[in-house]
């Protein structure tokens, strides 16, 4: 089902139904229509087409399959199988007067997938007699089917047949194919076997070294070789890149978010890099199971563990949102993360029960909406986590004990230095004269804004005229002896952000200042004042000096970045200023750009004494700043102006200086943590989960508290989920993985059917993501449950049962047919017989590397998008709007919804690239080279060691000559080409790649 499975709300839902034909359609066609056409249908249509529409448009229904094909006033709506000649087509195209949905076409992907559903016969699963709804699921009688049963005890049968049996395994099925009289298989051959183990362990060829290493062992020891063999590949690297390959399908792993902007999940990977190292350390299933849903609370900070929450964030989601779509969104996104779960841990498909009671299994809506709140307050986040905390530890420990006297220093000359220090400094300022501000009354002002006249002195920026890059003031003074200006910028709630400046941030940017001073009696010369700059700062106590002004006209002096806060600068004059009888002062203040004045600028003068200084650096504001914060604590320092104080009083006092100095030189040598980026899940602050009524969310019922399956419980649900659980994600896992109380039987029961279905083709349960009543019941139910019983007495370890599996007879048993097992049982159901299988696309291009030479087996990091790449392709880049078309060709499934069983498809595209690729030319090439120095020695020895390369076994006779044969005409043909014979050889290395049976495992 897809991630729409919700929106199937109000359909009849049936019990039996046919195609077209007459047939019962096919179960690839009816998952097309419930993914890609009844979405659509309830979307766009059912508010005018259903038997739930407000008004019936044109007595069309659209909500069943015979309203489809019977039609409305302008007949049927479809002809199954012809969709050129079917109305609905023409509709969705609007091609001519009747457009639909008449609010806008629908893209050309969905009209697209109209065209090819239609074509198919249109299957849809509403034919049929309408089920009938029940009140509730029946919870007593749905713990009675076989899936939702405790494990039984599952001892292996005994059989006539006791030659052939090599493991428990080979019992239940000898037992079954006894009852039948059909007999099995005999061994496949040597070279087969060490092929199939190589591939379906490792997911690689073998090299024709170890295929004649294994020949030789299972000469010297037939009992254990082919088990020594399991042995080694289990314990190699490369085995967690093969299964951690079929993982990532079950749970959508994809490194993009998906939908239109399909954004980049550049530390997605890393989830990927969990799933391999854990297969690869054997990691027990159910801790493997307990870290992906809350591995961030049960390991807090590890970055392994928080990794594994990437399986539930993995899915699509969209790169935009808005107010009215967040909240489906979110729903969406909680469905997505219980649906995959269910799918790929309990083969259930809980999504179902999203917008009602499950129509076929024993899951209550409720239940849904309680699994899901489990999750509410989940989403995904890019983390950064330590990646050796034990050694970032380690190394803090180190630095605390050299730190730790620098530490003791600074306490203790805080606690009884610095308050005589401060009081003797505060005793000697009392004697000192202080500067005297006088403000200006400025007669007249001209700027580009018009400026208005406040009762404090200040002048307002008013008016919509933005432009403010120059203020002229004029102010009358009759006082002489003035030694500095100073320039107040004030806020105001009239001003952006209140100011002090005009710009957008309540910001401002002046860059110069010119004073000239003229008699106010007389005609005396205006006469230039040459300024000293001093430093800004704000008139509110605790702030920092943020704007240095230079001794300049360029002075850039801006609020940096702290709006709605006061602030002044100081400027000396050289020499003192002044006429008898009346100074006019003319000061021009320019800025940056238009729009980043003052808004509400203010001047004052002092007289004698001048401003303090300090070292030749003027510090007008300290001092005053310095008493002002002292006062205000009645000259003590307190949490709340410790750190003003300390920073103005350790740039008037050496000593305090010299003792803070020490102390953060020190501290600057504390180690940093190893951090890494990690994309992976995290309990924020989220809220609350409602009960949606008919799935819908916009008709919220009660709000749901986390509980779990009523199904799959045997005890409270207070045995897994308490008051004092760090997250109801942590109660979740260990309930899933509780083989005795709660679902961890079920858990087991698919984990195990999965590893069968690898290694034998398909599954005991050949639904691998359906366990329900729509699944196929088990064909060997004691079988299935012994080895999930295997599985948890052993530890929850799964290469055991790898182990236990291959090392049967039922697997190793050759895939030739028997005609009497064949009509008997033709799907092969009893294994009779362990039939070939195609390799996945994943290992069809690994292959085509292994076999060239050219593979690169760098492990983990950032993937990549090139096709080129001679990497592993599990660590190829899933980017859901851009796959690897080699990839694709070969069927690899798209990253939205969990896979349990891959389709398998032949079509001409598959040969078209290997005849044609470059990528498989080049890797062509490179066999060829690597079997060219046999040739030196003759062709047959050359084509051979290719043989046995590309297929693990050596050539017949009649390959051999035919094989000579062309060699012999390609050289030819190439005529006088210097690299006739190799070109010829690399035709030929092609052609084995091309081979049925290199793309196929007997």
């Amino acid at each position: 089902m897809s991630r729409y499975r919700f929106l199937c709300a109000s359909i009849v839902i049936t019990l039996g139904y046919t195609s077209a034909s007459g047939q019962a359609p096919d179960p690839k066609s009816v998952e097309f229509f419930e993914s890609k056409i009844r979405p659509v249908l309830v979307r766009n249509c059912y508010s005018c087409h259903s038997a739930d529409a407000k008004k019936l448009q044109g007595k069309l229904h659209l909500d069943s399959s015979a309203g489809v094909r019977t039609g409305g006033t302008k007949g049927p709506a479809i002809v199954p199988g012809k969709s050129k000649e079917s109305l609905l087509i023409k509709a969705l195209r609007h091609e001519g007067a009747l457009k639909m949905p008449p609010t806008g076409k629908l893209s050309e992907a969905v009209i697209a997938d109209f065209v090819k559903w239609i074509d198919m016969g249109a299957p849809d699963p509403r034919d049929g007699r309408a089920a009938v709804v029940a009140k509730g699921p029946d919870i007593e009688a749905g713990r009675r089917y076989w899936a939702f049963r405790p494990l039984g005890e599952a001892i292996p049968p005994t059989v006539k047949n006791e030659a052939w049996v090599r493991t428990p395994v080979d019992r239940f099925i000898m037992a079954k194919l006894e009852e039948k009289g059909l007999p099995a298989n005999a061994m496949a051959s040597r070279e087969k076997l060490v092929r199939r183990a190589y591939y379906d362990l490792l997911g690689l060829p073998p090299t024709p070294a170890e295929v004649m290493a294994f020949l030789k062992e299972s000469d010297a020891k037939p009992q254990t070789a082919y088990a020594d063999l399991i042995d080694r590949l289990l314990a190699s690297e490369r085995f967690g890149e093969r299964w951690g390959r079929h993982w990532l399908d079950l749970v959508r792993y994809a490194e993009s978010g998906g939908y239109e902007f399909d954004k980049d999940r550049p530390t997605a990977h890393h989830y990927r890099d969990f799933v391999i190292k854990a297969f690869n350390q054997d990691m027990p299933y159910d801790e493997f199971v307990r870290l992906q849903i809350a591995g961030d609370h049960l390991k807090p900070n590890d970055f392994f563990a928080t990794s594994a929450t990437g399986f539930l964030v993995a899915g699509p989601y969209p790169g935009q949102t808005t107010a009215k779509t967040l909240a489906l969104i979110r729903y969406n996104h909680l469905d997505d993360m219980v649906s995959t779960l269910g799918t790929s841990m309990l083969g259930l498909s809980l999504g179902c029960a999203r917008c009602h009671d499950h129509k076929y299994d024993p899951i209550a809506q409720q239940d849904y909406y309680r699994l899901v709140a489990n999750l509410a307050r989940t989403d995904s986040a890019d983390l950064k986590i330590d990646l050796e905390p034990e050694a970032t530890r380690k190394a803090k420990a180190e630095f605390d004990k050299v730190h730790a006297p620098f530490v003791a220093a600074r306490d203790q000359f805080e606690k009884e230095e610095l308050p005589k220090r401060l009081a003797k400094w505060l005793e000697a300022q009392k004697a000192k004269p202080t500067t005297k501000w006088s403000i200006l009354d400025t007669v007249s002002a001209a700027g580009k804004a018009p400026l208005k006249k406040l009762d404090d002195g200040s002048l307002l920026a008013t008016g919509k005229e933005e432009r403010s890059d120059t203020y002229t003031f004029i102010a009358h003074t009759d006082q002489r002896g003035i030694t500095a200006l100073r320039i107040d910028a004030l806020t105001d709630s009239a001003l952006p952000k209140t100011g002090p400046g005009r710009g957008p941030d309540g910001n401002f940017a002046l860059t110069e200042v010119s004073l000239t001073a003229t008699p106010l009696l007389g005609k005396g010369k205006a006469l230039p004042v040459k300024l000293r700059a001093v430093k800004a700062t704000f008139e509110q106590p605790g702030h920092p000096l943020v704007a240095t002004l230079g001794s300049d006209k360029k002075i850039g002096w801006s609020i940096g970045g702290e709006s709605s806060q006061n602030q002044s600068a100081v400027f000396e004059t050289e020499g003192e200023i002044g006429f008898a009888g009346g100074t006019v002062l003319t000061l021009t203040l320019k800025f940056e750009s238009d729009g980043y004045g003052i808004g509400r600028p203010r001047l004052a003068i002092a007289t004698t004494p001048r401003p303090a200084t300090l070292d030749g650096e003027a510090v007008a504001q300290r001092i005053p700043e310095l008493r002002m914060l002292l006062e205000a604590d009645k000259g003590q320092i307190t949490p709340k102006n410790r750190e003003a104080v300390l920073r103005w009083f350790r740039a008037l006092d050496a000593e305090t200086d010299k003792v803070f100095a020490a102390f953060e030189q020190s501290a600057k040598k504390e180690p940093q943590p190893k951090l890494a980026a990690l994309f992976a899940a995290t309990s924020g602050k989220g809220g609350d989960v409602n009960f949606l009524i008919r799935g819908e969310t916009d008709r919220k019922g009660e709000i749901s508290k986390p509980g779990f399956m009523q199904v799959l419980m045997k005890g409270p649900e207070q045995r897994w989920q308490t008051a004092t659980s760090p997250s109801p994600r942590v109660g979740l896992a260990q309930w899933l993985t509780d083989a005795e109380q709660g679902a961890g039987h079920l858990l087991a029961r698919v984990i195990v059917n999965r590893l069968w279905q690898h290694h034998l083709g398909r599954g005991i349960v050949g639904t691998t993501n359906d366990f329900g009543v729509q699944g196929e019941p088990p064909t060997h139910p004691e079988l299935l449950d012994f080895l999930a019983r295997e599985l948890i007495r052993n530890g929850w370890k799964l290469k055991p049962i790898h182990k236990v599996i291959m090392t049967s007879a039922v697997y190793m048993q050759a895939g030739d047919i028997n005609e009497t097992c064949a009509q008997a049982d033709p799907l092969n159901r009893l294994w009779w017989r362990r039939p070939a299988q195609r390799l996945e696309a994943e290992a069809v291009r690994d292959a085509i590397l292994s076999v060239s030479g050219t593979l690169d087996t760098t492990m983990y990091g950032p993937g990549t998008l090139d096709p080129n790449s001679a990497r592993r392709s599990v660590y190829l880049t899933v980017k859901r709007s851009q796959m690897i078309p080699l990839l694709s060709i070969f069927d690899t499934p798209e990253a939205i919804q969990s896979i349990g069983e891959r389709s398998t498809t032949t079509v001409a595209t598959q040969s078209l690239v290997l005849m044609n690729s470059p990528f498989v030319r080049q890797r062509a090439e490179k066999l060829a080279a690597r079997v060219k120095p046999k040739m030196t020695e003759s062709p047959i020895k050359a084509i051979e060691e290719a043989y046995l390369t590309a297929l693990s076994r050596q050539p017949t006779p009649d390959e051999i000559a035919r094989a000579v044969l062309f060699l012999a005409r390609q050289t030819e043909k190439y005529g006088k080409n210097a690299k006739a014979a190799d070109l010829a050889l690399a035709d030929f290395c092609q052609i084995l790649l091309c081979l049925n049976e290199f793309i196929y495992v007997d």
